[in-house]
């Protein structure tokens, strides 16, 4: 059994090391694998196991790498307003303009428009930056439900050697989509709290960080507590980040 699990991930592996996402009409040639270790004794029945599982992880990778694929803004769609009904599903991040969350898409609202089951979302400040005052900034909470028009684009990155790659860190995440929010009327929150796994524990890192912030305040050191706690990156300044990496402890800090 231990060779067969090992066998299954090495055909996923394998899947992960082609240039060219194949077809999943091959996945036919693991009916005769099994067949003939089932009813053909005079073969290596152990061979033909390990052989069948390798194929089985190879074809259970190619689809579940197609099945993500396929959940794509199509072109058409790209810079449109398109109005959305769904969950911020992770904890906002401040920026520099606003905030930054995932959001599940659970309905479309806008006629024949595609949209990803989950796309991330910028919502900016109305005065960007420190000039935005507190009545302007966005207003977004994990667990949330919101109706909201917001412009997307497909994922794009920059395919520099060595360098970071934004649409494979986007695809890991099953973020098929990004853009950012519309400043409309319709725009508006339709539940405090959405009780599920995943949305329960991601208002439970923010209510964390909102306790750090309120006891620790703008301390030099709250940023990397608030990161160590709840893996909010972003809390931490560029300038701490200056000196991880001139000490080599960056590393250390990358538990997002």
């Amino acid at each position: 059994m231990r060779t067969n699990i090992l066998a299954f991930v090495l055909g996923v592996w394998l899947l992960q090391q082609q240039a060219v996402l194949p077809g999943l009409a091959w996945v036919v040639l693991l009916l005769p694998l099994w067949l003939a270790g089932r009813f053909l004794p005079a073969l290596p029945r152990d061979l033909l196991a390990k052989v069948f599982f390798l194929g089985l992880g190879f074809f259970w990778a190619t689809f579940m790498a197609q099945l993500r694929l396929a959940d794509a803004l199509p072109s058409v769609w790209e810079g449109r307003d398109i109005q959305v009904v769904g969950v911020v599903a992770s904890l906002p991040v401040e920026t520099e303009r606003g905030l930054r969350f995932t959001f599940d898409v659970e309905r479309v609202k806008t006629f024949e428009a595609v949209v990803p089951h989950r796309i991330q979302l910028n919502a900016y400040s109305e005065g960007f930056g420190k000039n935005a005052s507190d009545a302007a900034r966005p207003d977004f909470h994990a667990g949330e439900r919101w109706q909201l028009t917001v412009r997307l684009k497909r994922p794009h990155g920059n395919a520099n050697p060595n360098g970071f790659d934004f649409e494979a860190w986007l695809l890991e995440r099953n973020i098929r989509a990004s853009g950012y929010v519309r400043q409309e009327d319709g725009n508006r929150r339709l539940a405090e709290r959405v009780y599920r796994p995943g949305y329960i524990v991601e208002m439970l890192r923010e209510r964390v960080a909102q306790r750090f912030q309120a006891v620790l305040g703008e301390r030099p050191y709250a940023g990397v507590l608030k990161a160590l706690a709840v893996g909010e990156q972003n809390a931490i300044s560029p300038d701490q980040w200056k000196v991880f990496l001139r000490t080599g402890v960056n590393h250390l800090m990358r538990i997002n």
